[in-house]
């Protein structure tokens, strides 16, 4: 194998064994899972002997689906962790480390930087920001930590934690002390690797030092996403195959149905363009917030040019890409008006999938948006919340087609040569090797 890793300072012979700690993890699927898989697949490739830790699948619906997956994946995954206990989980991973004599530790979240005081060992780990925002640990004390980490207790409570139906109450009792947790934790790392500069100014805000912060924004599998064939002709059998109006620019969004995706605003503005604009609007996704989105189309009068289509399995939505004209996220911060938590895009990897896609994007520049897409490059940027400059960037997107050219093009040389998977880990690559030479 390639001798780069040694280069950079890195045993030479014996590569290191690497336990990624990874809280989101297939069967479920979402960004998290994705780069979880393609960070998994890339060290075991490079010859790094890997092995997995991740929550455990309580939801008997899936349990099934979670045994097969890992009997297939050529790498050891241990579901040992806990949705609710925190500390029961950071001894559980100290004992993992110790018994697999590992020599460094990755963590898909800031929360586990304290294990490298308990084990004498390198942590680094990667922030996307609303870990940092919202911080999730579930119980975060360590009086009946063991108990509460117990898998009878997950079982009985699955639904309730799994789904998102816990109430606002639950959020701000524990808010406080896991905000302190996520604090020391994020300070405790050796390295961090933060989604977007939007993500790296809320670490160097909690005091981490600079100098232990590097950016790595992006994360797309180019391959799978490039468009297969260009010609109009491609398009229109997609979307007669999609129920989609042949005559009509499309746009497509992809979120979930939660108040910071700013569908709202989206909805707005196909009421305004409809005045002049023959437009459709395609929206991926799913939410218990659905319902709302759709009285909110039909008061505006627009219901007939939205399509609702759910949630998309995973493999499909490229076919919604390919078959749209532009794609639009309209983000927005959102703040909890019980804990005050914020809820921001700190950085879109729909962006990054569209600009592979060969799409022009128009998106807010909210969060870490502008990480992913400079304006007028590979995308379009209008101010978040503005009305008025989304719809006239929809428009010029529309009828100005040497902009939709420039725009596409961009996006698909940026996606190929910074932001596609393979560059990418690299960056984690380059990461765990100096931290482990430092070390």
């Amino acid at each position: 194998m390639p001798n780069d890793i040694a280069a950079s300072g890195a045993p030479v012979g014996n590569l290191p064994r690497l336990l990624l700690v990874l809280t989101e993890f297939p069967p479920g699927f979402g960004g998290m899972q994705t780069h979880a898989v393609n960070l998994t697949n890339h060290q075991a490739a490079r010859g790094y002997a890997v092995e997995i830790a991740t929550h455990r699948v309580a939801d008997p619906a899936l349990k099934d689906a979670a045994r097969r997956f890992d009997a297939g994946f050529g790498v050891p995954v241990h579901r040992c962790l806990s949705r609710l206990g925190f500390w029961h989980n950071v001894d559980a991973l100290q004992r993992l480390a110790r018994r697999s004599r590992v020599d460094l530790i990755y963590s898909s979240t800031v929360f586990y930087g304290l294990l490298g005081e308990r084990t004498g060992l390198p942590v680094v780990c990667r922030s996307v920001g609303n870990d940092i925002l919202r911080p999730w640990q579930g119980y975060p004390f360590q009086l009946l930590s063991s108990l509460i980490g117990a898998p009878v207790l997950q079982r009985l409570i699955s639904r309730w934690l799994e789904h998102g139906w816990h109430p606002e109450w639950a959020e701000l009792l524990f808010h406080k002390t896991r905000h302190a947790l996520m604090r020391d934790s994020a300070q405790a790392h050796q390295r961090v690797l933060a989604n977007s500069d939007f993500t790296r100014d809320l670490l160097l805000n909690l005091g981490v030092e600079g100098e232990r912060i590097q950016v790595v924004t992006g994360g797309v599998d180019v391959a799978r996403f490039r468009r297969p064939d260009a010609r109009p002709m491609r398009k229109h059998t997609l979307r007669a195959e999609l129920g989609l109006p042949a005559d009509a620019f499309v746009l497509l969004t992809a979120c979930r149905f939660v108040a910071k995706k700013g569908l709202d605003l989206l909805l707005h503005a196909m009421r305004e363009l409809r005045r002049d604009l023959p437009v459709h609007l395609i929206v991926a996704g799913d939410g218990r917030s659905r319902p709302d989105y759709e009285a909110l189309a039909a008061e505006l009068g627009v219901s007939n040019h939205v399509s609702f289509r759910g949630r998309v399995e995973h493999g499909q939505l490229e076919h919604l890409f390919w078959a749209a004209d532009a794609f639009v996220l309209a983000s927005k911060e959102s703040v909890n008006p019980y804990t005050g938590t914020r809820d921001v895009e700190t950085m879109g990897r729909v962006l990054c999938e569209a600009n592979a896609a060969g799409l022009p994007v128009i998106a807010s520049a909210s969060g870490g948006i502008p990480s992913v897409v400079s304006d007028n490059d590979n995308g379009l940027l209008f101010p978040e919340g503005d009305l008025a400059r989304l719809t006239e960037a929809v428009r010029r997107v529309a009828t100005e087609p040497g902009l939709a050219s420039r725009l596409t093009h961009r996006g698909i040389e940026k996606a190929e040569s910074a932001i596609d998977w393979g560059i990418i880990m690299k960056h984690h690559e380059s990461a765990f090797a100096e931290v482990i030479a430092s070390a």
